[in-house]
């Protein structure tokens, strides 16, 4: 078992950076107007991709997971409103160019390959159009041994610097901007008892899983070793 099939057998929908509550202060200083089209990317349990629906948002969204669509489509159910979920891979869009206004992703391009995850999110974007894209960065320069540490946990190729992130949107013609460096969280344990998740959409028997419980172990004990190398940050690209 991997980092990424604990989320999705725990049901987890605040693992980016930041968890819910950096969702909704993203929000409130960079609010989505109602009736606009929003996709999200990598939507995990759905937990984003409702809200903005909620807000008046048309709201489409995919993830590479059919078990993580199977439960958005039941958040979407439970919550009463109405998302068109679909699976998708981040990295080749099941859309026509110029589909929406705005696309939104909360770690997830660094799981993918992220040169062509931009491109698309590029190419689906109307003119005008916004990409809002929060992810993890390397702050300062780490050993060989820390930076495969922390990849291989993840299952990423590669942990950015802000300025690499800066020529991969660059590189496919985003005007980007960036939101600062924000300190990497040590754990998600405040956001969740200050946004608490009110769907519940963890795997039956998932809990008595000992794999779920020694990824969780290793996960703590990598960002308490090596939290100071990483940071996050929300990049704002702009199709012209």
């Amino acid at each position: 078992m991997e980092y990424l099939d604990m989320l999705a057998k725990l049901g987890v929908g605040n693992a980016h950076p930041g968890g819910f509550g950096e969702t909704i202060e993203q929000l409130k200083k960079y609010p989505i107007e109602k009736g606009k089209r929003v996709l999200e990317v990598g939507c995990g349990t759905g937990r984003t991709a409702c809200f903005l629906a909620e807000q008046g948002c048309e709201v489409t969204a995919v993830d590479i997971r059919p078990e993580m669509v199977a439960k958005a489509i039941i958040r979407a159910e439970k919550q009463g409103v109405k998302v068109d979920f679909r699976e998708g891979d981040v990295c080749q869009l099941p859309f026509e160019n110029e589909s929406f206004d705005v696309v939104m992703v909360e770690s997830v391009t660094n799981f993918a390959e992220a040169q062509k995850a931009v491109a698309e999110y590029y190419r689906v974007l109307r003119p005008g159009g916004k990409l809002y894209d929060r992810e993890v960065i390397r702050v300062k320069n780490m050993s060989t041994g820390v930076h495969r540490a922390l990849s291989s946990f993840y299952g990423v190729s590669k942990i950015y610097s802000m300025e690499e992130w800066r020529e991969l949107l660059e590189g496919s013609k985003f005007d980007v901007e960036f939101s600062g460096i924000h300190p990497f969280p040590l754990t998600m344990f405040e956001d969740q008892v200050q946004h608490p998740d009110p769907v519940h959409l963890s795997d039956k028997q998932s809990f008595m899983d000992p794999r779920i419980w020694q990824i969780t172990a290793r996960y703590d004990e990598l960002v308490n070793k090596y939290h100071s190398y990483m940071g996050y940050t929300l990049m704002i690209g702009s199709k012209e």
